[in-house]
C-alpha cells in the first residue's frame, strides 16, 4: 500500500485531481502519467513478488521437514530459484493462474486449489532439495 501511495504522489498528482474511483480510473487510463504509473507499479510489484517467491518457495517445506533455521531455509530457497530459474518462474506462473481461476467463483475454488498446490509444492520440494542432498 505504501508503494501505491508513493507512486500516486509522485506520478499522478500533476496529472489531475481525483476524489472518486471513476476519476482515478480515468486519470490512470487516459493520461501519460497514469500509464507510467501502471508500468512502474507493475514492474515494482513483479520485482517484489519475485523476491518473495524466491525466499519462500522452498523455505516453508524445508522448515517443516528438517531442523534448520529460517536463514538457512531462505538461502536454500533462493539457491533453488537461481539454479533453475525457468522451471521456478514457470511454477510461479502456474500458481498465479490457478489462484486467479480458483478465485473467480467467490474464492470457493481455493478450498480445493490451495491443498492441491501445497501437495504439488511438497513434490517439487522433494525433487529440488531432498534429491540434491
Amino acid at each position: 500500500m505504501y508503494q501505491v501511495r508513493l507512486l500516486i504522489a509522485l506520478l499522478l498528482r500533476p496529472a489531475a485531481p481525483f476524489s472518486r474511483l471513476k476519476e482515478l480510473i480515468t486519470v490512470v487510463l487516459t493520461t501519460n502519467e497514469g500509464l507510467l504509473f501502471l508500468a512502474i507499479g507493475n514492474a515494482v510489484s513483479a520485482a517484489l513478488s519475485l523476491i518473495l517467491f524466491s525466499l519462500t518457495v522452498v523455505s516453508f517445506p524445508l522448515l517443516l521437514d528438517r531442523e534448520v533455521d529460517f536463514v538457512t531455509a531462505m538461502v536454500t530457497s533462493v539457491r533453488a530459484v537461481v539454479t533453475s530459474p525457468v522451471p521456478m518462474i514457470g511454477w510461479a506462473a502456474v500458481i498465479v493462474m490457478l489462484l486467479i481461476v480458483s478465485a473467480l467463483p467467490y474464492f470457493l475454488g481455493q478450498v480445493v486449489m490451495l491443498p492441491l498446490l501445497e501437495h504439488a509444492m511438497s513434490h517439487l520440494y522433494r525433487r529440488l532439495v531432498v534429491a540434491a542432498v
